[in-house]
């Protein structure tokens, strides 16, 4: 990107600061794995426990979400940027282009350190399992922030309900991972919004099961059941609290904020 054009995604996600919700860091009253509320006196997420059982641990390595969706302008965006017949989609569709962007080129280097990682190799988007026959928007929105990443597309196998909420080991299909810059591959698997995490991790599952070495799943929005008791206990923070540029659920102390 030019310098003109970075200036224009920081200019973009400035003006989202005002809605966005920040990840913290992991702890008590979080799940370790999908950042997802708990009980603290337990560290994962029943849904993470039941699909790390089921995967006998083919899953991804690391699970980094960029922001919490709960309500407001960012799940709006969330929501209506896949739509070709809703005005303002363009709208919908930079703003999250732009927080992509600018969290691709201020913290990817936070996300590589937390996963071990110097570099990745791949990157993979979650497919759609109710139109398999097409590209998923998300994947023609974002494409061009991992060019240089050699892409993966696993097919989906129709088969499984689209709808479901559960891990389905074959819910994906992919044969082996293309040969990239390394023999070993390192995968970064993009996905718009965790809410069970099922399909992610199932499309974690299938990039492990075909070779690859770490898989790290990238997702812009954690959702958030607002109704659930141990959601309100951190609620009123997240949602009190002032998006900052630097905020990274796995921020390197070593590297520069925002």
């Amino acid at each position: 990107m030019t310098s003109g054009e970075l200036r224009r995604v920081r200019a973009n996600v400035v003006l989202q600061t005002n809605y966005l919700h920040a990840v913290p860091r992991k702890g008590p009253g979080l799940c370790e794995v999908c950042y997802g509320a708990i009980d603290p006196k337990y560290t994962r997420c029943l849904k993470c426990k039941r699909m790390e059982s089921a995967a006998r641990g083919s899953l991804a390595d690391l699970v980094v979400p960029i922001t919490y969706r709960i309500d407001g302008q960012h799940a709006h965006d969330l929501r209506w940027y896949k739509k070709t017949d809703v005005s303002g989609t363009e709208a919908h569709r930079r703003r999250l282009a732009a927080l992509f962007w600018y969290f691709r080129d201020h913290h990817i280097a936070c996300v590589k350190e937390a996963a071990g990682l110097s570099s990745f190799t791949h990157a993979c988007f979650v497919p759609s399992t109710k139109t398999p026959e097409s590209t998923h928007p998300l994947q023609e929105l974002l494409a061009p922030a991992v060019s240089t990443l050699c892409l993966i597309d696993l097919a989906v196998n129709t088969d499984v309900d689209s709808e479901s909420r559960e891990f389905h080991k074959d819910w994906f299909r992919l044969a082996r991972i293309p040969q990239g810059r390394r023999p070993d591959a390192d995968v970064v698997l993009i996905d718009d919004t965790w809410v069970t995490g099922s399909r992610a991790q199932s499309a974690a599952y299938r990039l492990k099961r075909a070779g690859a070495r770490t898989v790290v799943i990238l997702v812009l929005a954690r959702q958030l059941d607002a109704g659930y008791a141990h959601t309100q206990r951190i609620l009123g923070p997240i949602r009190n609290s002032t998006y900052d540029l630097g905020d990274c659920a796995v921020h390197d102390e070593s590297q520069p904020r925002g």
